[in-house]
């Protein structure tokens, strides 16, 4: 798996990208939390393109989950662009979402272009995106590889069987979802 790059929003152009607005009224998780009061801020949304796809493809070889210095195959995983390129060969462009970072920072995230792949190409494929042609970015993607524990070495609280107190949740147990891993989190508490 990878986290996606992060780009300053100031570098990025809104008006060519579609506005994502949250829901009206905003539900909170828990139920002891009767509104959602702080200021909501929209995401955007944008598109890889064949351009996009080309130079990843010719970068294939220069990216860990390709070029075997990753070997593993995790449990689930949300697929790195790379991925979507070469599994989903016949489509022409995928949905990039950019979302605030929170309130008080300038940092987006790019949702839906996890990538291992070099600096280099991470810069100029994301140049290549309507809306990011100028965009700066602050943090590159990366590749992390772990490994999870099977489903059935974990009780019901989320208590390992084989170690007594110890006490997991989140992708070790083989979840993608952030929801998922809080909610993991909340039961192993």
């Amino acid at each position: 798996t990878g986290p996606p790059p992060r780009l300053h929003a100031r570098s990025i152009d809104y008006a060519r990208c579609e506005v994502q607005h949250g829901d009206v009224e905003p539900r909170p998780f828990s139920f002891e939390t009767e509104r959602i009061a702080q200021r909501q801020v929209p995401c955007h949304k944008t598109r890889t393109n064949p351009r996009t796809h080309e130079l990843i493809r010719a970068n294939l070889h220069r990216a860990p989950m390709y070029s075997g210095q990753i070997m593993s195959h995790g449990p689930r995983y949300c697929p790195s662009i790379e991925d979507k390129v070469v599994r989903f060969a016949a489509k022409d462009s995928h949905i990039v979402f950019l979302e605030p970072e929170g309130l008080d920072t300038h940092e987006v995230y790019v949702n839906g272009v996890s990538t291992s792949l070099p600096i280099d190409v991470q810069a100029e494929m994301l140049r290549t995106i309507i809306g990011l042609e100028r965009v700066e970015v602050t943090r590159y993607g990366y590749a992390v590889e772990y490994d999870f524990v099977p489903p059935r070495e974990i009780t019901t609280t989320m208590e390992t069987r084989r170690v007594p107190g110890l006490f997991l949740a989140g992708q070790i147990c083989g979840t993608s979802g952030y929801e998922e891993a809080a909610g993991q989190g909340i039961v192993a508490g």
